[in-house]
């Protein structure tokens, strides 16, 4: 028999359960907000609510934590962003080969295995069932 609590067990299977004081007082603020607004409200409401009520001995771990959590999201939009300019390459080459394709089936001329090998390759990726 473990001498973990139930609590504590799913604590330590569950790690992210754990929030820091700046994601308790955001999670709160957006409760309160929600409740006094359910129609909505904009986003930089719940950071000053947070903001406002987070004890000042909180106050320089939370600026550091949104500036990590800032440059997080800047990186992230930026891989986003360069996968999304691939992945436009990708559609502009698949619509290139498939032209190609259309005029030799129209022509009544045999089909490269390399063109289909081709497609095949630009498809399944963009399709999301290729890894």
């Amino acid at each position: 028999m473990s001498d973990l609590t139930d609590f504590e067990a799913i604590v330590a299977v569950q790690p992210h359960l754990v929030m820091t004081p700046l994601q308790a007082m955001f999670a709160e603020a957006e409760e309160e907000l929600t409740a006094e607004r359910p129609e909505g409200f904009e986003i930089h409401e719940i950071v000053e609510r947070a903001l406002f009520h987070l004890p000042e001995a909180e106050r320089e771990a939370a600026k550091r934590e949104l500036y990590v959590v800032y440059w997080e999201a800047r990186i992230a939009d930026e891989e986003a962003l360069a996968q999304s300019d691939e992945l436009q390459a990708q559609r502009r080459e698949l619509r290139r080969l498939l032209g190609r394709f259309e005029d030799l089936t129209g022509a009544g001329s045999s089909v490269p295995y390399a063109l289909l090998a081709d497609i095949a390759r630009l498809s399944l990726p963009l399709m999301g069932t290729a890894s």
